[in-house]
This record gives structure tokens, sequence and C-alpha cells, in this order.
């Protein structure tokens, strides 16, 4: 046989194996989802979230991968957000700046809205937390539900807080939330938003004289060394908004979306869990390390939040009816 014949005959073969090799299936890369939280490695959020991921992994066989980027790494709340919307981030859990996006969730954040937090997880899961699905997703998100991210109170660096007349004119960090800062306002504080990747070093420069936090970010951001003083006032129960991309969440099957979905609810049990037993525990451990508690009347500061209540009607569907609705829940 020719060298000429034999080249031409390997030539032709690595064309079909070229053909044959092009025309198989493309292996399908996982689906990605990059998902952001505020909160340290081991706090209740992100545990509730590895469970997420071990869950969702699992039940598609690897098809969605999970990567979980806590303590702001992905950047602050807002940023996260557009990038939601943009597609270079698929989930996040997020608070205040939640409203910014989806402005019908401000009754959530009135002041002393629930009673426990009982009554808080019922109303969240309740046709009143469902109802607001189509605000999220007109927005660009897909609700996952509702976490608890604590029960907030006051931290100062200088005098402790005994009563609400302690609070006026001290300049407070609250977050850039309309509702968080008229309710400070109404208690006679000087509200100041603020980052929060931006807290500690503002205590401990004594920019800010104090801030709100729950017990348990308290304790873990060590904000207790540059503001030692705890004011176990309980002025808010904070909801933590959980929302992946619609976008994504779209381009689903019916079968991984509703492991998504259930996924979410497990991650959301077990968040509510590990922060309630952590949160209601933590005092005594505050305690020794030096923080000193003190427990003001917290009657004033209802009556005062009755004017925040007033002002935000008009902008909550339902008005005043909505808010009542909310209080008077049976649980």
């Amino acid at each position: 046989m020719s060298t000429k014949r034999t080249k031409s005959r390997l030539i032709a073969l690595m064309g079909i194996l070229l053909l044959v090799f092009c025309a198989l299936p493309a292996a399908a890369k996982p689906v990605l989802i990059k998902a952001h939280f505020t909160n340290n490695p081991g706090e209740p959020q992100i545990v509730a979230a590895e469970l997420f991921k071990k869950i969702v992994e699992e039940k598609t066989n690897g098809d969605i991968k999970v990567e979980i980027y806590p303590n702001n790494q992905l950047g602050e709340s807002r940023s996260v957000l557009e990038g939601i919307q943009l597609g270079t981030v698929q989930m996040a859990q997020v608070t205040g700046p939640m409203l910014s996006f989806v402005p019908e969730l401000v009754v959530f954040e009135l002041p002393f809205l629930f009673r426990d937090r009982d009554h808080m997880y019922a109303v969240m899961d309740s046709e009143i937390g469902k109802s607001l699905n189509a605000s999220f997703e007109k927005r660009g998100f897909h609700s996952l539900g509702y976490g608890d991210v604590g029960l907030r109170h006051i931290m100062t660096v200088g005098k402790p807080i005994n009563s609400i007349e302690d609070l006026k004119g001290l300049k407070i960090r609250t977050m850039g939330n309309p509702a968080h800062i008229e309710a400070f306002k109404a208690f006679g504080a000087n509200p100041l938003p603020m980052a929060y990747g931006e807290l500690y070093t503002a205590l401990e420069q004594e920019v800010i004289d104090g801030a709100e936090a729950a017990n348990i970010n308290y304790e873990s951001k060590k904000f207790y060394e540059p503001a030692p003083n705890w004011a176990q006032v309980g002025w808010i129960n904070l909801v933590g908004y959980t929302v992946l991309s619609k976008k994504l969440y779209d381009s689903l099957s019916p079968e991984y979306q509703k492991i998504i979905d259930d996924a979410a609810f497990e991650m959301n049990t077990l968040e509510r869990k590990l922060y309630r037993d952590k949160d209601e525990n933590m005092l005594p451990e505050l305690e020794k390390l030096g923080v000193k508690v003190t427990y003001p009347d917290r009657t004033p500061f209802m009556e005062a939040s009755m004017g925040v209540y007033e002002a935000y009607a008009d902008k909550i569907p339902g008005g005043m009816d909505t808010i009542n609705k909310i209080i008077n829940f049976k649980n």
C-alpha cells in the first residue's frame, strides 16, 4: 500500500471520528447557585444553608451545586440583590435592604409588630406572608420563605440605656431601612444608616453612640468589645428574606423547582429552631464577657411605635387594616 493512500485513509478515519465525537451529547454543566449571607460560619443561617446545600445536591444528583458565601464575601446586601437581578448571584438571605426592591415588605419592618416568635412564624407562613410572593416575582426574585434574624436590642458605647429617655439624642446605627429609621426617631434617638461591615469600626472609633442587633450577632461579631452596654428592648423581631433568582428558578424543571422549595422549607425550619435556641440562651454568656445588661420598660417604646404605624399605613396594601390583622393574628 502506498504511503499516499495510507495517509488518505488515516485522514478519512480521523474525519469520521471527529464527526462521531461532535455528534455525542455534551456533558451538561451543573447549575450553580452562589448564596450570599451576612453571617459568620457557625451561625444558624449558615448551618441551615448547609442543610439546604446537602438536600439540593443530593436530590438533584449533583445537577445543582450550591456554594455558600458567609460574612458578606459577595458584597453588601444591596449590591448582591442587584447581582441576583443581573444573574451574577443566584441566592441570598437579607433583611432591611430587601425593602428597596420589594417595598410592600415594609409592613414586616414595623416595631413591636409581633407578640413573640411563634406569632411571627405563624404570620409569615400564613397567606399573609405568601401573598407577597407576586411582589417578589415582579422584581426578579423567587421567595424561598422567611427566616428569623433575631429579636433586636440596643447596644451603647458609653452610658447604659435604662429607659427610653436615655436614648435621647444618641447617634444609633440602623440599617438603611426607612421604617427602622422612623422607629429610632420615635424613640428619641438620632438614627444613622450605615453598612453592617462598617459597624464595628464605627463603634470602636465612637463615630456613633450605639447600634441595634440581636443577641447572636452582638456576640459573634464581638460588638460587646467597643459597646459593652446591652439594653434588652426587643424593639423588633427581624425577618430574614430568602430569595432565589426568578430567572434561574423558571429555567428549572418542575421536579427541581419542588426540590428547591422543599429544601428551603427545611432550611427555614432549622434556622428558626437554631436561632431561637441560641438567642434565648445567650445572655449568661454575654454577662460572663463583662457585658452590662439592662432591662428598660418597653411600654414607652411600644407607645412611641404607634406613630410609626400611622406614618407607614398608607404605604402598606390594606393600610391599618393589614397592620391590625397581623397584630391580632391567632397562632
